[in-house]
């Protein structure tokens, strides 16, 4: 009996060992340190993010701690993609915050697809009035929906997603054409619909000379404007990319 016991002992501990080797070989893709979710709203973040990692090979992780201990946020998020967050086979992203700070960053595979320029403020305006209202939840299913958005893009495209390419300036340069030319049609055709209008060949035709007599002047100060120019306030993003890391951050 007492050799069984020991046996059964031996195989929980292998069992237990195991697993814990298993979970440090593939870390949860959401670490709360800060615990700003309930365990609802943890499942249905892990269900979103599992799916566009699925979809789309990579990994996607969200980590909240209490503080960095003194380091900066972004060079914080940038540690984890390179101890932690390194196996998406088509690229890595970490969404790494405090409780006032947050940053998002990416390796060199997922840069490529979702641009220091294009993508990641695309994902801040997803997330940010999120984050700023304390709905953390939303803010971190948000963060997993538009990757997979720019991700899609990216994958139809062939290139990052950038907001200027929505933009043509060949459209803009035939609206300009097409709205001054068909004013200047509309205003000559009114000048030609009105017969009591003729060209005046002088300013002078213009002007009755016995219309107006100036008998006094005085002149009155009424008020004075003051303009005052605001100091440039201290920049609060964060910007830690280089040449194997891209992304972006700053306060919420």
């Amino acid at each position: 009996m007492k050799g069984y016991v020991t046996k059964s002992l031996q195989f929980l501990a292998c069992l237990f060992f195991l697993t814990m080797n298993a979970l440090a070989a593939n870390p949860s893709s959401l670490a709360d340190g800060a615990q700003l979710l309930k365990g609802s709203e943890r499942i249905a973040v892990l269900n979103e993010i599992g799916s566009i990692e699925k979809e789309y090979g990579v990994r996607l992780a969200v980590v909240t701690v209490k503080t960095t201990n003194n380091v900066k946020i972004g060079d914080y998020a940038n540690q984890l993609l390179d101890s932690t967050y390194k196996d998406g086979k088509n690229g890595s992203m970490v969404l790494a915050m405090d409780t006032r700070d947050y940053y998002l960053a990416t390796d060199t595979a997922m840069r490529q697809r979702i641009s220091d320029k294009g993508g990641i403020p695309a994902l801040e305006e997803k997330c940010l009035p999120l984050l700023k209202e304390k709905k953390y939840a939303d803010a971190f299913k948000a963060y997993a929906l538009e990757t997979g958005e720019l991700l899609a893009y990216y994958e139809a495209n062939g290139k990052a997603y950038d907001p200027h390419d929505a933009f043509s300036w060949t459209a803009l340069l035939i609206a300009l054409i097409l709205g001054i030319g068909g004013g200047f049609l509309i205003r000559r055709y009114l000048i030609n619909t009105m017969s009591n209008v003729v060209p005046a060949l002088a300013a002078s035709a213009y002007l009755d000379e016995n219309s107006f007599d100036l008998m006094e002047k005085e002149d009155t100060f009424l008020f004075m404007n003051v303009s005052r120019t605001a100091k440039a306030k201290k920049s609060e993003r964060h910007d830690s990319t280089d040449e194997k890391h891209g992304g972006g951050g700053g306060k919420f």
